[in-house]
């Protein structure tokens, strides 16, 4: 099978991008942004004292899942006010994020007490990750042997750089499909005090029942 210097170059560039862009999808931190109103959230409360507002203030400032945040694979960070109660850095963004916790290892135990939703979630987000990671590795080597083979007109490698790069796609939407499955079991499922069906129940009327909703997700990938 010949490889022209076209063939190779646009193999080579192409490739190129699709690394560009997949590292790009992995590292940021904006796959989610939740906007919280804390000031609505506030005086919603004061006016409705039979709520149990004190608990729902207190909350508002020891809580992090009532600041506004973007969340990605790896971190959450917090462009606006940032919670006093959660170890925060700088990110290499100049963002100021705190660590998703993935429980890698469990060294004390800590997930013994999740639910049965709350594992499978906890899972689907350890998949995501991994299948990137493999994703990125079967998209080196596709390189590479894409590189070869056009080099040495070698219609093994080129057959195998065309798997390679299938692979890297099927794993690519492999990850995509599993975040989207954790999104679906935060949103749905109880599976921790910071997702929506364990919001406090003043968050949860507003977002029901009124059409400036308190908390707002925009799905960013």
């Amino acid at each position: 099978m010949p490889c022209s210097a076209v063939t190779l170059s646009i193999a080579t560039i192409t490739a190129i991008v699709a690394a560009a862009l997949m590292a790009i999808a992995f590292s940021t931190d904006n796959w989610l942004y939740i906007e919280v109103k804390r000031s609505n959230i506030q005086a919603y409360a004061a006016e409705n004292t039979a709520d149990n507002s004190q608990v729902i203030l207190d909350s508002l400032n020891n809580k992090y899942f009532f600041y506004t945040r973007t969340r990605g694979l790896f971190r959450i960070c917090y462009p606006k006010e940032r919670p006093p109660t959660v170890e925060i850095y700088l990110s290499p963004v100049e963002t100021h994020c705190s660590n998703v916790d993935y429980f890698i290892p469990d060294e004390n135990n800590e997930t013994k007490g999740l639910s049965d939703d709350a594992m499978n979630r906890l899972h689907m987000a350890r998949s995501t990750v991994a299948l990137f990671i493999v994703a990125f590795l079967a998209l080196f080597i596709a390189f590479w042997t894409g590189v070869v083979g056009c080099w040495k007109r070698s219609p093994g490698n080129i057959t195998a750089t065309a798997i390679l790069m299938l692979v890297t796609c099927l794993l690519s939407a492999g990850a995509m499909a599993l975040w989207h499955g954790v999104e679906f079991y935060e949103k749905e499922k109880v599976v921790g005090e910071e997702f929506y069906q364990q919001w406090p129940n003043v968050s949860r009327f507003i977002w029901h029942f009124t059409r400036k909703s308190l908390i707002h997700y925009y799905i960013k990938i």
